[in-house]
């Protein structure tokens, strides 16, 4: 028998590939803003691609993936993934910087496509292996990817790309070599999940569809979703190119942004998972999202402050971002039954990867740059946005806690 924290181990070890893989597009962004000769729109854009496609594939999940055994779906996508992050390390570099920008952005929709199924069959093995009273501290080490992913996927990858002179296809290099060693691991150490399929009820493709539209919890979690990714990546899709062209970074110093983020989350995040254990998911939730309205505002209106300064706000801002999503991944798994929770995760998948592909051509659309070196405007207003949908989602949670007492 298997130990739930190996398999918890290896779950999160696919999040964080899938998350370096995003991530790591966000602090190249002044590398590739120059080096494909593209303006901020053409930029988010780009960043988009992967949550478009993602949020497509993952859509399209809710109609199968409660009628596989979990393992195999997992396998299967996971694959696609490598292979996706593969195609994005060995896109040439032409002559004509528009081509490589479009085939970029095709290795990246290629990508999505696969990666888009992951989060939502990884939420829905936990959901599956771990009672709801021990679920707050699973996700603690689900997020703590996140985390992982700042403090040593990150910046090690901006090592890489600093070492081989800016070449930014290295990391994928990386990525999509350990991303193999993983999938060797799962196939060997997960077993298959098949209990979900054990229901006296026939298998129905439209099952989740027809959940959500007559559950408004499961409606509410949806949209909950939607503005906590609003309310996130449209600061942190531009931080870096607004830390280098208005704070006054160095590229190479922002590595050090991601792994002081990455070890507050990593230091924090079992012990808020614990937190929500105990003093409630819809509380801690609460608390974390107010203090992350405080530290996307410090972060948007930073004029040419020390480095020290910068990593401070930092420190705080990625504990607060990465800790209000544990209470929010424990209320989501909660409304929805286990016959359908990985159709359901799949469609919540989609709606974060498609609020996520969406933040950054939104933000895209509201910042501009005169010329490549020039400061970024209007940054402090993606700021106020981002606040604006941080509280929209604390209505909505409001909502779904009164809505659903008997099922949470």
């Amino acid at each position: 028998m298997i130990s739930e924290k190996r398999i918890l181990l290896l779950l999160a070890a696919i999040q964080f590939t899938n998350i370096v893989d995003f991530m790591i597009m966000m602090p190249m962004g002044d590398i590739l803003k120059k080096q494909l000769m593209i303006g901020p729109g053409a930029y988010g854009l780009l960043v988009s691609s992967y949550g478009l496609a993602a949020g497509l594939s993952a859509f399209l999940g809710v109609f199968y993936l409660d009628n596989l055994d979990r393992k195999r779906a997992l396998l299967w996508a996971y694959f696609g993934f490598s292979i996706g992050t593969l195609s994005s390390a060995v896109v040439p570099n032409t002559a004509w910087p528009e081509l490589n920008y479009l085939l970029f952005i095709g290795t990246r929709v290629l990508t999505g496509l696969t990666g888009g199924l992951l989060g939502g069959l990884v939420m829905s093995i936990v959901g599956d292996l771990i009672p709801l009273e021990r679920r707050g501290r699973a996700m603690g080490w689900i997020t703590m990817s996140f985390s992982l992913a700042s403090v040593l996927g990150v910046p090690i990858a901006l090592i890489l790309v600093d070492t081989f002179d800016g070449n930014w296809h290295v990391p994928f290099y990386v990525i999509s070599s350990l991303s193999a060693v993983i999938w060797m691991m799962v196939y060997r150490w997960i077993p298959a999940m098949k209990d979900h399929l054990k229901s006296s009820t026939p298998f129905d493709r439209l099952a989740t569809i027809k959940g959500v539209l007559a559950s408004v919890p499961q409606r509410n979690a949806l949209l909950f979703t939607v503005l906590l990714v609003l309310g996130q990546f449209t600061v942190i899709s531009f931080l870096t190119p607004y830390m280098i062209n208005n704070v006054g970074l160095r590229q190479d110093q922002i590595k050090y942004i991601y792994i002081v983020g990455g070890l507050a989350t990593v230091l924090s995040g079992v012990a808020i998972g614990k937190s929500v254990d105990r003093w409630g998911r819809f509380r801690m939730f609460t608390i974390f999202a107010f203090m992350s309205c405080v530290t996307m505002l410090l972060n948007t209106h930073l004029p040419a402050v020390p480095l020290a300064v910068v990593l401070s706000i930092a420190g705080f801002f990625f504990i607060f971002i990465s800790g209000r999503m544990i209470p929010a991944n424990t209320i989501i798994s909660a409304v929805v039954q286990p016959q359908q929770r990985a159709g359901f995760m799949s469609l919540n998948s989609a709606a974060q990867s498609l609020a996520s592909g969406s933040s950054a051509i939104l933000a895209g659309l509201i910042i501009v740059q005169p010329n490549e070196f020039a400061p970024l405007e209007h940054y402090n207003v993606v700021g106020y946005i981002a606040v604006s949908f941080t509280l929209l989602a604390l209505v909505i949670v409001r909502r779904i806690k009164k809505l659903s007492q008997s099922t949470l």
